[in-house]
């Protein structure tokens, strides 16, 4: 579960004060605050408590979107992972398939969709990832 992380390098000069801040964040009281401004929940006992699950949103509605996130979470398929170069992916991903939601059908999403993949691949093989 999960997909995002916070980590302390070799090189860091503050290793201890980050690793307090990790804690804080991961295990402390600063979970819920992070959930209550938005971060996914990191562990299965906050995805699934009454809190998280029941909360409304304005934006959707007044819909509890959380069960539909912690449904979507539940359905992850195993040995799943972001691809190591997640970031570039997030940042063309309105190039292709944003521009297809924006086309009104003149671009299908699947097309946008498979020229996504296609930018994906060709980086990643361009970054030395052996991608398949």
């Amino acid at each position: 579960m999960g997909g995002s992380s916070l980590a302390v390098t070799a090189a860091s000069s503050k290793q201890a004060l980050a690793y307090h801040f990790i804690e804080y964040a991961n295990a402390e009281a600063g979970v819920a605050s992070r959930i209550a401004n938005g971060a996914f929940p990191a562990t299965t006992a906050d995805l699934t408590s009454e809190e998280f699950l029941g909360a409304e949103f304005e934006y959707f509605g007044g819909q509890k979107a959380n069960e539909v996130f912690a449904e979507s979470a539940a359905a992850v398929t195993d040995g799943w992972s972001f691809l190591p170069f997640q970031a570039y992916a997030n940042s063309i991903f309105n190039d292709s398939v944003g521009k297809a939601y924006e086309s009104k059908g003149a671009t299908s999403v699947a097309d946008g969709l498979s020229a996504w993949q296609q930018a994906c691949i060709t980086y990643g093989n361009q970054q030395g990832f052996t991608v398949s």
